[in-house]
């Protein structure tokens, strides 16, 4: 019998209810706000097939769609927000009753207001009605009866358009939620748990990838300047990597990426000091380590790296001078967002990762930053 329950695909339906405020990102005029209220109906799979290698790998996580309505607080600034994620939550210490979950969401987002230089100018942090939506927290169940759970959570939301157009600040929220999960009643153990995975031997495969990005950004600093053009980002990767256990793979490569806004600016100002060669001033090398959690043909990707070679930074310092307020914090943080280069995207492979196929292809979405600043959005393959 519990072999047949294992087999079967078993689908929840999870409503639920969010408040909390908006965390202003900046100290001036920061636009004010009331509670924010937000309502999501989550939909997914509970992980109850022992088969699943990389289902028993993660602690039988549960992942699905999310789809996300919020009143922001201020309307005739801010307006509202609607969002359809995708979402995986891990149980974290690998418990049956009563589990602590980490979720992680990433997907789109609809905004109805957003900036206007005439009509919106103080909406510096919604710069356009499409942006990319994250959210991270934690889910504590409080309550479980048959077929039904009860959670509270403690989570931040982000939105960003990826710095595709300018003003580009973000919003960012903490709320309080409290939800309801739905599932058949037949299910007797809704939250399986995986006792072996301390036993299992250390199984390692080394992989070398090569990759292409395609990005596109407007070249200026967080808010200004407004309605430049639309330019695009190019990267090529080569990297090594070691899979562990099938599930995880980490490694190191380098990325060379060439800025067409870079050489936009470059020859479109007669910038003297770099129209020796704009294509190498417009040149970017970064070398990076990067951690993929693979669960199928889908992956989180993440990538930490250091710019080695980026001459043009210079440049866009000049042009965006750091700010007489709080100037030591300020410079600071100018050079970790001009030493470190991020990125964070999901990858969707074409053959099962947890298989190690010889050869694998792969397409995702990707926002790359500096540091913590959006740089541009991406879409990558390899």
């Amino acid at each position: 019998m519990f072999a047949q329950e294992t087999k079967k695909r078993a689908l929840f339906i999870e409503p639920e209810y969010m408040v909390g405020k908006v965390v202003p990102n900046y100290l001036n005029s920061f636009p004010s706000t009331h509670l924010q209220h937000g309502l999501a109906l989550n939909i997914g799979s509970l992980k109850t097939d022992t088969n699943s290698s990389w289902a028993k790998y993660f602690n039988y996580p549960q992942t699905g769609i999310s789809l996300f309505y919020s009143n922001i607080g201020n309307d005739r600034i801010f307006g509202n927000q609607f969002s359809a994620m995708t979402f995986v939550a891990f149980n974290l210490f690998n418990k049956s009753q009563k589990p602590l979950y980490f979720k992680l969401s990433i997907g789109a987002a609809y905004f109805t207001t957003h900036y206007d230089s005439i009509t919106n100018p103080k909406n510096v942090n919604v710069g356009s009605p499409f942006k990319w939506a994250f959210q991270a927290g934690v889910y504590k169940t409080i309550s479980e009866k048959p077929g039904m759970n009860l959670k509270l959570g403690l989570l931040f939301s982000h939105a960003s358009n990826g710095h595709t157009q300018i003003p580009n600040f973000g919003l960012n929220s903490a709320l309080l939620s409290i939800s309801a999960q739905f599932y058949d009643k037949k299910i007797s153990n809704y939250q399986l748990t995986n006792n072996q995975l301390s036993v299992r031997p250390k199984l390692k495969s080394r992989d070398i990838g090569i990759s292409y990005g395609l990005g596109f950004h407007e070249y200026g600093d967080t808010g200004l300047p407004v309605g430049g053009p639309k330019k695009l980002v190019h990267s090529t990767s080569i990297y090594t990597a070691k899979t562990v256990n099938h599930h995880f793979r980490w490694g190191v490569g380098a990325t060379y990426r060439y800025y067409d806004s870079y050489h936009y600016q470059i020859t479109s100002r007669n910038l003297t000091d770099y129209a020796s060669n704009p294509t190498k001033y417009a040149s970017n090398v970064v070398l990076f380590s990067n951690a993929e959690l693979l669960m199928g043909h889908v992956s989180i990707y993440t990538e930490l790296g250091i710019n080695i070679y980026k001459p043009f930074y210079q440049q866009y310092e000049k042009d965006f001078p750091i700010g007489t307020h709080y100037r030591g914090y300020i410079k600071f943080k100018s050079h970790f967002k001009k030493l470190l280069s991020t990125r964070l995207g999901m990858n969707l492979y074409l053959l099962n990762t947890n298989k190690l196929p010889k050869h694998n292809f792969f397409i995702g979405p990707y926002i790359k930053a500096n540091s913590g600043q959006a740089d541009f959005s991406e879409l990558s393959f390899g």
